[in-house]
C-alpha cells in the first residue's frame, strides 16, 4: 500500500528493456505527465542500440529524459570494465585487492553504475519524490521478497522525502509483452535476436547462446570482456566458493569456440 505523502516528482528508472517499458505505461496511467521524469543510467557495456530505444520510448510517451552516468572524483566516466580491471582498496583493512566479475550475491555493477547515479539525481530534487523501478517477482528469489513500496531513508532528508516503488512486481513476462503490444511501445531489437534480458550486452546472467549473440551484435564489448578475463585471471563465471565447477572454468573464448561463432 502506498505511504501517505505528497508526490511532487515521479522518477521513472528506465533501461530500454521490456520491464521498464511496462513501467512507463503504468506511470503515465497513474500520474500526471508534468510530474514524471525518466532517468537512464548509461553504462559502457550496454548495447549501442539501448540509448536510442530509451529515447524512442520517452518520445512515445512524451516524457522528458535525463541520462546519468557514474563518474570518478575527477568527473571521468566510471565504466564497468575500467572498474573491473582496477585494483580496489579494502575499506576495513586498507589492503589492495583485485575486483572479480559480479556474482548473484555481489552485483556491484548494478549498485555502483546504475542505482548510484540515479540516486544522485534523486538527491537534486526537493519535496516528495517517488522513484519507480521495473522489478518483477518472477525474475529472482531476491525480487520475489520485495515490498512494492519502500521508504528510502538513505536519500531522504529534511525537505526531501523519497519512496521507492516497484509497481509491476506481480506481472508475469507474458503480461509485460501484452502491455507493450497493446500500447505499441518501441521494443529493444535484442529481443528479436534471441536475448532474454536487454540489460548489458554481456552479463553474468547471460547464457552461452546469449554470449554468442553478443559476439555477433556487440563484438567490441565481448573483445573487451575477453581482455578483462585475461587481466584479472578469473573467468566471468568464477566464484571462489565453488571454483572447482567445470562451467566456472570456461572462458568467453572457449564458449565462443564451442558455438563456432
Amino acid at each position: 500500500q502506498m505511504p501517505v505523502f505528497a508526490v511532487d516528482h515521479v522518477v521513472v528508472s528506465v533501461s530500454g528493456g521490456k520491464d521498464s517499458a511496462a513501467l512507463m505505461q503504468w506511470a503515465v496511467e497513474n500520474f500526471p505527465k508534468e510530474k514524471l521524469v525518466c532517468v537512464h543510467a548509461k553504462i559502457d557495456i550496454d548495447w549501442k542500440e539501448t540509448v536510442p530505444v530509451v529515447e524512442a520510448q520517452c518520445k512515445h510517451f512524451d516524457l522528458p529524459l535525463v541520462t546519468v552516468e557514474a563518474v570518478d572524483k575527477a568527473g571521468n566516466p566510471k565504466g564497468f570494465l575500467s572498474q573491473l580491471t582496477s585494483p580496489r582498496k579494502d575499506r576495513k583493512t586498507g589492503e589492495m585487492k583485485e575486483y572479480q566479475f559480479p556474482s548473484m550475491g555481489q552485483r556491484w555493477c548494478t549498485s555502483m553504475l546504475k542505482v548510484g547515479p540515479i540516486d544522485k539525481f534523486v538527491r537534486t530534487l526537493k519535496g516528495g519524490v517517488l522513484v519507480l523501478i521495473g522489478e518483477r517477482r518472477e525474475e529472482s528469489g531476491q525480487r520475489a521478497k520485495l515490498e512494492a513500496w519502500r521508504p528510502d531513508l538513505d536519500n531522504s532528508k529534511p525537505g526531501r522525502q523519497v519512496v521507492k516503488c516497484s509497481p509491476i512486481l506481480d506481472l508475469k513476462e507474458n503480461d509485460v509483452w501484452a502491455v507493450i503490444e497493446k500500447n505499441n511501445i518501441p521494443k529493444h531489437p535484442c529481443y528479436g535476436w534471441g536475448v532474454s534480458r536487454a540489460s548489458c550486452a554481456i552479463c553474468i546472467f547471460s547464457s552461452n547462446r546469449e554470449i554468442q549473440l553478443a559476439a555477433q551484435h556487440a563484438p567490441e564489448i565481448v573483445a573487451k570482456y575477453i581482455e578483462a578475463e585475461k587481466k584479472i585471471q578469473h573467468t566471468f563465471r568464477y566464484k571462489p566458493a565453488t571454483k572447482t565447477r567445470d562451467e566456472q572454468k570456461l572462458t568467453i573464448e572457449m564458449i565462443l569456440k564451442a558455438g563456432k561463432v
